[in-house]
């Protein structure tokens, strides 16, 4: 593990985006859980909610999140050890399962673009929460709320990942205090409890789809639990932490959106809330639940452009992204108004070539690095990194190509859930062919790159 002393080197990009996390500045596991939870305190989840309601019954809608979300849970617990131990972020791990060309590739797929869309949608559904809540105003339209809403989801991510944590703090009781008074508040005026159970859409999803747009949903966020996991101050915090959010309160968040949309017909817990006279305080569900987990979404991009671009500081990429984030919201708010079709697809697009950047990280780590190449993740001036690992690559766009074809076209790939085929085909490919030739003596590597004392 490196915890190298700040002092020893100069964190020119800002947040540690190019070096690992020096000891003084690592958090406690409970610290970690929060800026996990804040990510996941936001109206999004509910929207993803309603989303499972139209493919389900609130039974199987359990059933689908619990599955997911217990994959999510194992997947990124995995991921998430790697930054407790390293220290090192995400865009820097990949250095070694890609090559650091490669991990440039590897960071536009996870972060550095579908980021700046999740903090789109963000937005875009913040926009159109504010919008149902004090309709008729020139700054609660879908495209102005989508504007301020996004300058004001920049600031904390400008600052940094103490400000994303001191927000955390101070908004996650209150955002799932609200969530529960919504619940019940549709379950009081739609029948009761009973009525959840009988309730279902017209059409039943397979599965395996339902499976996919919920690991889809959060793929991201997973594959990137290092940016996180790396403050804590013990090696398992990040993993720990992870694991109890996402299956524990992530399931609860989903099946809450599900049954509110199954019983009600509206997919909005900030409408429920509303409707009881809290206006004011859904008003600051919305706010707060998009703060929390945008700032986040940004700040994590901003690290991988550091990696992939350099020369600007992390804070200028943060406005960079920010910006183009918040345009593309408010082009969204005027195009499709209230439309949740392109939040699905979206979804499900995710949960196919996300999760393989993933897979090849942990069989890199857990498996090759660890018991054939006999090699640690090192980082710091002078470290020489491959310029492409070929073997990452391949697996890399062969398992998301796997898991599109398996759920798009049915093929009789091992499980027919096409974000589970995506990680095997990944995971054993990338094995397959790393270790194979390495076994023959066939370079599996090629070029060099040297880490300058600025980490990049």
């Amino acid at each position: 593990m490196s915890t190298r002393s700040s002092k020893e080197v100069q964190d020119v990009y800002g947040d540690y985006a190019t070096l690992t996390v020096p000891s003084e500045k690592l958090r406690s596991t409970l610290n970690v859980f929060m800026v996990y939870m804040g990510v996941l305190a936001v109206v999004a989840a509910i929207f993803a909610g309603s989303g499972l309601a139209a493919m389900y019954d609130s039974m199987t809608a359990l059933i689908v999140a619990l599955i997911g979300n217990a994959m999510l849970a194992v997947f990124g617990a995995l991921i998430a050890y790697i930054g407790g131990t390293t220290k090192a972020n995400t865009y820097m791990l990949l250095r070694y399962p890609l090559g650091r060309v490669g991990a440039m590739i590897g960071s536009l797929v996870v972060s550095a673009l579908p980021l700046i869309m999740w903090f789109a949608v963000e937005t875009w559904l913040f926009g159109i929460t504010v919008n149902v809540i004090y309709p008729g105003h020139p700054l609660t339209s879908i495209a102005a709320a989508s504007v301020w809403g996004g300058v004001l989801m920049m600031l904390t991510a400008y600052y940094g990942f103490e400000a994303i944590a001191l927000l955390s703090y101070i908004t996650v009781p209150f955002w799932y205090a609200l969530i529960v008074i919504g619940f019940f508040a549709a379950i009081d005026v739609s029948g009761g409890l009973g009525a959840l159970w009988t309730v279902k859409p017209v059409t039943i999803a397979p599965l395996g789809v339902g499976i996919t747009y919920v690991f889809g949903l959060y793929a991201s966020g997973c594959v990137i639990s290092s940016d996180v996991s790396r403050y804590g101050t013990k090696r398992w915090s990040g993993s720990l932490a992870w694991s109890l959010h996402v299956f524990v309160f992530m399931t609860i968040l989903l099946f809450v959106g599900a049954a509110m949309t199954l019983l009600t017909g509206s997919p909005n817990v900030i409408v429920a809330i509303a409707q009881l006279g809290l206006g004011v305080g859904a008003l600051l569900l919305a706010i707060l639940g998009q703060w929390t987990t945008n700032d986040n979404n940004l700040w994590s991009a901003s690290l991988a452009w550091v990696n992939i671009v350099g020369r600007l500081t992390k804070r200028v990429w943060v406005i960079i992204v920010g910006i183009i984030g918040t345009a593309i919201a408010a082009i969204w708010g005027g195009v499709w108004g209230m439309s949740l079709d392109p939040f699905i697809a979206f979804g499900i697009f995710l949960g196919y070539f996300i999760p393989p950047v993933g897979a090849v990280m942990i069989a890199d780590y857990y498996i090759f690095s660890r018991y054939v190449a006999k090699r640690t993740y090192n980082f710091g001036p002078g470290t020489k990194y491959s310029l492409v690992n070929v073997p990452g690559i391949i697996g890399m766009v062969a398992g998301g190509l796997a898991g599109w074809a398996a759920t798009t076209y049915g093929l009789p790939l091992p499980t027919g859930i096409g974000v589970a085929d995506a990680i095997i085909v990944a995971f054993l490919l990338y094995l397959v062919l790393a270790v194979g030739l390495y076994k023959a003596g066939i370079k599996i590597e090629v070029g060099e790159w040297v880490e300058r004392a600025t980490g990049f």
